[in-house]
């Protein structure tokens, strides 16, 4: 059976950074992984996209839906 989503604990040990800005450490995607995501989001716009690749872009939308909302939770 394909995987619908790569989990997003995946890209914990090396495609997640942690930022300083003021006094919040704020996540995101490591420069790699940023990259990846831009990538995949290209590919999905020309419909170029393969199972595989369409699971890993669903995990990272995922994991940017919770950085975002982590984010904005520290922030505020």
């Amino acid at each position: 059976m394909k995987e619908l989503m790569k989990q997003p604990s995946s890209w914990l040990p090396n495609g997640i950074k942690l930022n300083r800005s003021d006094q919040f450490r704020l996540f995101s995607f490591t420069e790699e992984l940023q990259f990846r995501l831009e990538e995949l989001l290209e590919k999905n716009k020309e419909n170029l996209l393969n199972p595989d690749e369409q699971a890993e872009l669903a995990g990272l939308l995922k994991l940017e839906k919770i950085f975002s909302f982590i984010n904005t939770e520290l922030a505020s």
